[in-house]
């Protein structure tokens, strides 16, 4: 085997403590299908951006792991399933960048973007399976360059694909397909295409101009945030406000990227999944504590949004 190859495997074996819920422990090469992942057999130059492992993994029963502070900055792309992850002493929520202290677990979901520098230590818990991921072990010197803009003071960036440059899952498709190539050309290929996908998530984890929302929508979007299990009729809105419910709705969906209603429903389904994995509501008692009445509604909503429905969500969640 190329000691290339045998560095890099001998690395993440060493790095991730495996164990599945059944009790079953694995190393990492384990835990990976040869037919889609690859350990690269050529380092890139220390000037370019490489890749050193990477491509999908899947889980198909409940799996846990700690990950050992790596060498690697590692990207990754969630594609179905929820995962919980913790970093070392922070706290990651998907879709928005906190920080803090506590350790206590925030779900990973279909459509995530994360990026984590090198000499990060985390672990992870599926949530829900299966549970698949594209992951990039990310080399170069200029890494490092790339921190503090997509990273910030969080120490680590993880995103919505949704909120990100529709390209990035083009690029993401790209690198994978690139995996196999050892050759210059393909090497300085994938540098290229990670200098861009890096740039785009920096680009994206910049602060944005101050731009203040219009008063009444912003008002229509902290009701929905703080009230959204309350029916908030357009008529009802139009009296509150003094202003036309054609507006209310253009207005909103402008300032906002997305209309009032599926803003509210957006809320009311990320509720319910957490009361759906935290309590021992009937769904019917779930859909109206987030204000979906219609049992049948709130069921077609869910599924819309998740994929699955509420049950079979409840029944892979692990709590």
């Amino acid at each position: 085997m190329n000691q290339e190859k045998q560095t890099v495997i001998s690395i993440l074996n060493e790095s991730y403590s495996f164990s599945s819920i059944s009790g079953k422990n694995n190393d990492f090469i384990s835990s990976v299908s040869s037919d889609m992942f690859f350990f690269r057999e050529s380092a890139a130059a220390s000037h370019l951006l490489g890749i050193s492992a990477g491509g999908e993994i899947t889980y198909t029963i409940p799996v846990r792991y700690t990950q050992a502070r790596l060498p690697y900055a590692i990207l990754s792309c969630v594609k179905s399933g929820e995962g919980s992850l913790n970093i070392e002493g922070t706290q990651i929520s998907s879709g928005d960048v906190s920080s803090s202290d506590s350790k206590a677990p925030c779900i990973l979901s279909a459509g995530d973007i994360l990026f984590l520098p090198c000499n990060t230590a985390c672990s992870f818990t599926t949530a829900r399976t299966p549970f698949t991921y594209d992951i990039f072990y990310l080399t170069g010197d200029l890494l490092s360059d790339y921190d503090p803009f997509i990273c910030g003071e969080s120490g680590f960036f993880c995103r919505s694909h949704s909120e990100l440059d529709g390209v990035l899952g083009q690029l993401i498709d790209s690198l994978l397909a690139y995996l196999p190539k050892d050759d210059s050309l393909s090497l300085l290929h994938i540098s290229a295409m990670l200098h861009l996908v890096l740039s785009s998530l920096g680009q994206s984890a910049a602060p944005e101009p101050n731009t203040v929302l219009p008063t009444h929508v912003a008002q229509m979007k902290a009701l929905f945030d703080t009230a959204y299990q309350n029916p908030h009729p357009l008529a009802e809105l139009e009296a509150t406000f003094g202003i036309s419910r054609y507006r209310l709705c253009h207005d909103f969906s402008k300032s906002v990227g997305q209309p009032p209603l599926q803003y509210l429903n957006q809320n009311r389904i990320r509720a319910a999944r957490h009361l759906l994995r935290s309590t021992s509501l009937t769904i019917h008692e779930v859909g109206i504590a987030v204000g979906i009445e219609n049992t049948t509604h709130f069921i077609n909503l869910f599924k819309k949004s998740t994929g699955i429905t509420p049950l079979q969500f409840r029944q892979t969640s692990l709590y």
